[in-house]
């Protein structure tokens, strides 16, 4: 687990110095709020980065959302791309979905449908650009005006201020208190804690500008092995999550939990190397494979053997991929 925070310019100047001497581990920026408009910049995000830079804390970025449709949300998109023009965050670029100042209540709110469209929107943005995209909301949000299967593939940053994160699918990071006291700041700071080593994810997979050792085969998970026992078995690859494994193999994402009880697992969170039993009753979804040609997408893929480039989600859930990003060389599984 690692300590962060997260800022903006409600923090005003910050000594980063002090602020890593207390023990913080990583940080995220706010990089501003709404469409591309210079207006709506954070006023201290280039500060911010330089400051973590200077010392050493990994940092990742949000933009905080007024979008009310897709539209505008391929606009904030192109607001945060502009302010991570050659930089290279080891942190996720996050979408913060709320309403802290009613302004989406103010427009009557907007139905879940459109709110899973305007993240999906964004969120796809950043990951076709080539960063990591996750998604930031509180445990309300994400259980009600969030919850829904199209979301689930995205990475997570809970708000729940509670002793314990109280949300049931996998996340990330768990923001669990809004009135922390870190030394180099003035007033209060949201704390957080981080269940993934994000750096190492995110440069072994040659994402946020980093690249990706040529030396290395980029993550592509298997069917597991056949074992003699009641399971079988899966080793976890790079952006897997729980979820996502029992979805792929349980037929349902919701099932988990059995994937915990089986593995005697505390808690949601899982690494890169490790072996998960899987319940040998299984049904593994019939395939073909592929091998990526430059100049593929997912979407031309999809449309090419599925007929619609539209289902190019069914090819990243088979394949437990978490950002659109293909590389030539790699093997993908295709539904029958």
């Amino acid at each position: 687990m690692f300590k962060g925070i997260d800022v903006s310019a409600h923090q005003g100047r910050i000594d980063w110095e002090k602020v890593k001497n207390s023990g913080i581990q990583f940080a995220i920026l706010r990089l501003g709020f709404g469409s591309d408009m210079y207006s709506q910049d954070d006023a201290y995000f280039e500060a911010n980065v330089q400051g973590c830079e200077n010392i050493g804390i990994p940092w990742g970025a949000y933009l905080y959302s007024y979008a009310l449709n897709p539209e505008d949300a391929k606009s904030e998109a192109q607001h945060a791309l502009r302010l991570l023009k050659n930089k290279k965050p080891e942190y996720p670029v996050f979408f913060d979905m709320e309403d802290a100042d009613g302004y989406k209540k103010n427009y009557g709110m907007l139905s879940s449908q459109t709110l899973t469209g305007i993240c999906k929107t964004f969120l796809l943005g950043i990951e076709e650009a080539g960063y990591y995209a996750s998604l930031y909301a509180n445990l309300s949000w994400l259980n009600n005006q969030l919850n829904s299967r199209e979301l689930d593939r995205f990475d997570k940053w809970v708000a729940h201020w509670s002793t314990s994160c109280g949300y049931k699918k996998p996340y990330g990071i768990w923001q669990y208190f809004d009135n922390g006291k870190v030394s180099g700041i003035s007033g209060n700071v949201d704390m957080n804690i981080s269940y993934k080593n994000y750096p190492a994810i995110i440069k072994a997979n040659g994402l946020n500008g980093f690249k990706q050792d040529a030396t290395q085969t980029p993550p592509v998970p298997t069917l597991p092995n056949e074992t003699e026992n009641s399971f079988t078995t899966y080793i976890v690859k790079s952006g897997d999550t729980l979820w996502g494994i029992a979805e792929r193999y349980l037929g349902n994402g919701s099932k988990y939990p059995e994937l915990k009880s089986l593995n005697g697992l505390a808690s949601d969170t899982i690494y890169p190397g490790q072996t998960i039993k899987i319940p040998s009753e299984s049904q593994f979804k019939s395939y073909t494979t592929y091998t990526i040609q430059k100049g593929d997408t997912l979407w031309s893929i999809a449309r090419r053997f599925l007929g619609n480039g539209l289902k190019y989600s069914e090819i990243m859930n088979l394949n437990g991929l978490t950002s659109t990003i293909i590389y030539p060389g790699q093997i993908l599984k295709i539904p029958n």
